[in-house]
């Protein structure tokens, strides 16, 4: 049987599913629609049990806040109301309603309240740093506009802020009106209205009050929703709160007291956050102006003259009594919060000792600047900052032109945006021993352990104990990231050598093709010449076996390029394949679902224990349940970070990058070799043609001219060319690789790593100022029918670059 005044189940298509909370004096039910699935929130007037304290004046507001909803309040961060139809549907709601009064249809906020986010575990110690920015940019939007149009919300609460789902993401809206009022030039007489803990001190003991009441309620909940509690003795009766908020400085931004009585006025927000630093010590300015006692100064700042007039926002709403007496001031706490809200905060994270640094960025910050910020927060050494760009980077790296400012990624902002490596240190990625930074509270327990905490520091412990744990999850996930992205990263650079070592190969195998070429003619020519007698024998001869003591010498030394090539390639596809076996360690996968603290089961301890608190039933044991838990996060941290397995990982990595490193240095120079040779070849080759013809011009008349081709005893040519130029000293081209320290490792016992393999070390090519072959080991199996095909192709190659490097030293 339906009680009267209580809404049918049923109105048509219409079907009631919920009760969605209470406002000031009305109740919310979840209407839906069978047939469309539209979904509306009713409001109607709440029915009281005793009708005789329903009085005019409730009447009176009610109307004003249906009236002020449908018929002038219009902004996308407050409720909005909705046509519903058929009209056959209100006209039944009406029915029951209290004194005929109208109901309120308004859009479904499916998200629920703020309240209910803070409430959540996770939120204890305050909301993650892009919804505080949603929070308090909703906030402004909202207020700003009911102030422009002379409105006083007077009743701005967890509870009356909403979130509507809007695509992949919710937006913030301000409801319930009911209290809101119309400021004149007077002002209002302040009957006490609102949530207490939520009100301004002038709501209280002033007689008068403006809209900066609503500034107060925009600083508690900004504070609540960074740090996870109020800012001014939450747990106090409203007596004390008044007593000790009234004695507050107004840099003052949050008072405690401790487990002794003893107060303490803050001017900081507690560290126990999710927010980056830099959003941090901006917000505290900004507090300082919402937070502020005097309602004549609140959200005020003195006017400095001119150049400030622009900050004064059309929205703001200023009365006589606004003005103070001595001076003039500007209206800055909605303009202040936009400046704050549009920074770009760039957060990197620094695998060296697992901290995150943040800097706001400008278009004209540089690298530079980001670099020795960097260098001041972690010590690392500007020179030896290398960056690692996350996969949701645009940038595939960072140059020396590359703008912070380009590298803020708005999606990214509760994960790092870049990762910070120290280049030097090549005993491990991740600084040995990191020490836990602990919270205070947390350190002072563990001191005296026995202590029985009252029940607001009780709270304060268990909220900074799960904070701190589900905090260290936090940042072991991020630290496997940065490593599995160094590994990207890394593993990126060296498949970007392929080609380049595939063309090195061509050349240098075409280059021996040339060779092979030039022998061919040089036999030719001394067989062909010498049948015919067209030069005498005893001119020709030593000519002849000069021409094939350059080609020996040239022919060894592009073969020991040719073996080094061998060795290069093999040591590289070495290194790929073990950059590319890191990447698959089982650390580096599914990290990021891993519940390596048993969250879940702190999170059961903490809701056991605020219970209790709630229940008021708390004693000298109480806090020892979440003291077991850090205690146990501590051990299994330190199990994490010095895990023979994530140890061996980091070190694999640290080889692979030096390993390469010294690869490109010896490709480097071989591929500066191969561009010698193959012009000493095309020389050596002009050179014979050229003695040919002058041994066939002289050879009938004189008998013999040997000026240009007769050694000299010192060792170099007559024709000038030096022998020690053509053929260069590779011991600066290929250093001595050290045996990684990991395999050492391996060799003495400790843990095996499993990916990889050992690698034979490059080896010296000279002994005695020349090539010694005995120390350069040919490449390893025979040549496959496809290798043959490429080295004919390169041949041909070579030889056409040789025959247009001929032609163009002819001209």
């Amino acid at each position: 049987m339906i009680k009267p005044f209580e809404d049918p189940p049923l109105i048509g298509e219409w079907c009631r599913e919920k009760r969605l909370g209470n406002g000031g004096f009305g109740v919310v039910t979840l209407w839906r629609n069978r047939q469309t699935q539209q979904t509306v929130a009713i409001k109607k007037f709440h029915i009281l049990q005793d009708r005789s304290e329903i009085t005019d004046k409730h009447c009176e507001r009610w109307r004003n806040e249906v009236k002020l909803m449908t018929e002038t309040v219009q902004n996308e961060n407050i409720v909005r109301t909705v046509d519903v139809q058929p009209a056959s549907f209100i006209q039944e709601l009406l029915r029951s309603s209290a004194n005929g009064l109208p109901v309120l249809c308004m859009e479904y906020c499916e998200g629920g309240d703020l309240r209910r986010m803070l409430n959540r575990v996770e939120n204890c110690s305050g909301l993650r740093e892009q919804d505080v920015r949603d929070v308090l940019r909703s906030l402004r939007n909202a207020i700003a506009y009911l102030h422009s149009l002379k409105i006083t919300h007077r009743d701005i609460k967890p509870e009356n802020l909403v979130l509507k789902q809007q695509g992949d993401r919710f937006v913030y809206k301000l409801t319930d009106l009911g209290y809101a009022k119309a400021l004149d030039k007077q002002s209002l007489n302040a009957s006490l209205v609102g949530t207490v803990e939520y009100i301004a001190p002038d709501l209280i003991y002033c007689d008068r009050y403006n809209c900066s009441v609503d500034y107060w309620s925009m600083g508690v909940i900004g504070f609540e929703i960074v740090t996870g509690v109020r800012p001014f003795i939450p747990h106090a009766p409203i007596t004390r709160w008044m007593m000790h908020v009234q004695q507050k400085k107004p840099a003052d931004i949050a008072i405690t007291e401790d487990n002794r009585e003893n107060y303490t006025y803050h001017t900081e927000i507690f560290p126990e956050n999710y927010i980056s630093d830099c959003l941090r010590k901006q917000l505290e300015r900004w507090l300082m102006l919402a937070l502020e006692w005097n309602p004549k100064q609140r959200g005020y700042v003195p006017y400095t003259g001119p150049a400030n007039t622009g900050e004064q926002t059309p929205k703001s709403v200023k009365f006589a009594e606004d003005k103070p007496a001595t001076s003039s001031t500007v209206l800055k706490i909605f303009s202040l919060l936009d400046q704050i809200l549009e920074k770009r905060i760039l957060v990197a994270f620094s695998l060296y000792d697992c901290r995150h640094i943040d800097l706001e960025v400008t278009p004209d910050t540089t690298m530079v600047a980001l670099r020795a910020h960097i260098s001041q927060q972690t010590g690392i050494p500007v020179d030896e900052i290398d960056f690692i760009l996350p996969l949701e980077q645009k940038q595939s790296r960072i140059e020396a032109t590359t703008r912070p400012y380009d590298l803020y990624l708005p999606e990214l902002i509760n994960r790092p945006m870049l990762f910070v490596v120290h280049r030097g240190s090549r005993a491990a990625i991740v600084q040995r021993d990191l020490k836990p930074r602990i919270p205070k509270s947390i350190t002072d327990v563990f001191q005296n352990i026995k202590i029985k905490l009252k029940p607001h520091m009780l709270r304060q412990f268990i909220a900074n104990a799960y904070y701190f744990i589900a905090n260290e999850q936090r940042l072991y996930v991020q630290l496997l990231d940065g490593v599995r992205n160094y590994g990207l990263t890394l593993n990126d650079g060296i498949a970007r050598r392929k080609d380049e070592i595939g063309r090195m190969n061509k050349v240098v195998y075409g280059i021996l093709g040339g060779v092979e070429y030039h022998k061919l003619t040089v036999s030719h020519a001394r067989g062909s010449l010498g049948a015919r007698k067209r030069i005498p024998s005893t001119t020709f001869e030593p000519t002849c076996q000069q021409w094939e003591e350059k080609c020996e010498r040239i022919e060894a030394n592009v073969r020991k390029l040719a073996e080094m090539a061998d060795k290069i390639s093999k040591r590289y596809e070495s290194v790929l394949k073990r950059s590319r076996d890191a990447l698959r360690h089982t650390l580096l996968h599914g990290y990021e679902q891993q519940d390596y603290f048993g969250l879940k089961n702190v999170e059961g301890r903490y809701e056991q224990t605020r219970a209790r608190i709630l229940e008021r039933i708390t004693n000298e044991k109480s806090h020892m349940d979440m003291s077991q838990a850090v205690y146990e996060c501590l051990k299994r941290r330190d199990v994490l970070l010095r895990d023979p397995a994530f140890q061996e990982l980091q070190q694999q990595l640290l080889d692979i990058r030096h390993e390469m490193q010294e690869i490109e240095k010896v490709l480097e120079k071989v591929v500066e070799l191969t561009e010698k040779y193959k012009r000493e070849l095309a020389r050596l080759t002009l050179e014979q043609q050229d003695e040919i013809w002058k041994l066939l011009e002289s050879g009938s008349s004189s008998g013999t001219n040997t000026r240009s081709h007769t050694p000299t005893p010192n060792g170099s040519l007559a024709n000038g060319t030096d022998q020690g130029a053509l053929f260069p000293d590779f011991d600066d081209m290929a250093p001595v690789f050290a045996v990684p320290e990991s395999r050492r490792r391996q060799e003495r016992g400790a843990p095996k790593f499993l990916v990889g393999g050992p690698v034979a070390p490059f080896q010296s090519l000279i002994a005695n100022g020349s090539i010694d072959e005995n120390l350069v080991r040919a490449a390893e199996g025979p040549n496959d029918v496809g290798e043959l095909i490429a080295a004919n192709e390169t041949l041909i190659s070579t030889t056409n670059d040789l025959l247009c490097n001929s032609i163009t030293m002819l001209k």
